[in-house]
């Protein structure tokens, strides 16, 4: 019997049941392999203390939670796909067929990749403030509506409506004032079901990518939802959008902030954020 003893997260609520109808043919592909196991569907284990591998499935909600629950996991990590969200495991294990995915989240070589902290909660894809902030929070109310589909249609008639907010941003050598329409400080690509917001970011990089969108026409914003969409934003200057890569950020601002991270609805008057280099080891066959 092997040394290796996995500990199995399987977050019944993602994607609609569908963690726990895959629960199965992940415990038999583990057995096959004459591995031990445990897994853990209406609760968490205690701690990682006896466990040589961690396995989440789900969405991106539940890989945010597990990696806020423990803090520190320094035990390799591999991601089923299986959630309503998926953009993280789309940054960290590409798309893959469900025996695929098993293959890499058992036996994949671990990979350290960056991770980020916003508030003093962590993050893996990025954290979006103003604008995505709105989105997210308006999508806590639809239940009709998934993946991007939902994403979208909610974008959409946020346009039309929204209102920029005053904030003061502070990185490492800069201060300004700006009317905010939205900032995304990324470690990954793409969110919201694929937007690619972040084209340029590197999951082990060791820095933010952060995109700065200042006041937008109704026009503009029609205009260029669908350049932001495809990712395509940064091929050349545009007057009201600033990038950088830094690796701490600060936002203030006298009203409350609606914002994100991981796609998880948070919300304040400040935001103080920072780039996690080598935090996490995850199994994966990308890069």
């Amino acid at each position: 019997m092997s040394n290796r003893n996995i500990a199995v997260i399987c977050n019944p609520q993602s994607g609609k049941g569908k963690p726990l109808k895959l629960l199965p043919s992940l415990e038999n592909f583990i057995k096959q392999h004459g591995l031990n196991y445990q897994s853990f569907t209406n609760n968490l284990p205690q701690n990682l203390n006896n466990f040589t591998d961690l396995i989440i499935m789900g969405g991106d909600g539940t890989i945010n939670y597990t990696i806020n629950h423990f803090k520190n996991i320094n035990i390799p990590i591999g991601i089923i796909s299986c959630g309503t969200g998926n953009d993280i495991a789309t940054l960290l294990i590409g798309k893959q067929a469900i025996q695929q995915q098993f293959e890499t989240a058992l036996f994949a070589t671990p990979k350290n990749i960056d991770a980020g902290i916003c508030n003093q909660k962590l993050f893996i894809n990025g954290v979006g403030i103003g604008f995505d902030g709105w989105v997210v929070k308006r999508l806590l109310a639809k239940k009709i509506l998934r993946g991007k589909a939902a994403y979208y249609s909610t974008v959409i008639s946020l346009l039309l409506f929204y209102k920029e907010t005053k904030v003061k941003i502070i990185t490492d050598e800069e201060y300004h004032e700006v009317n905010l329409f939205m900032l995304s400080a990324a470690n990954g690509k793409t969110y919201g079901g694929g937007f690619k917001v972040a084209p340029l970011a590197e999951v082990n990089d060791g820095l933010l990518e952060i995109i700065i969108i200042n006041k937008l026409p109704l026009l503009q914003r029609l205009k260029y939802l669908p350049i932001i969409e495809n990712g395509k934003h940064l091929d050349k200057p545009l007057s009201f959008l600033k990038y950088k890569t830094c690796k701490k950020i600060s936002l203030n601002s006298p009203q409350k902030l609606k914002a994100h991270l991981d796609g998880e609805y948070m919300e304040s008057n400040s935001f103080d954020i920072e780039i996690l280099p080598q935090f996490l080891s995850i199994r994966t066959t990308i890069g």
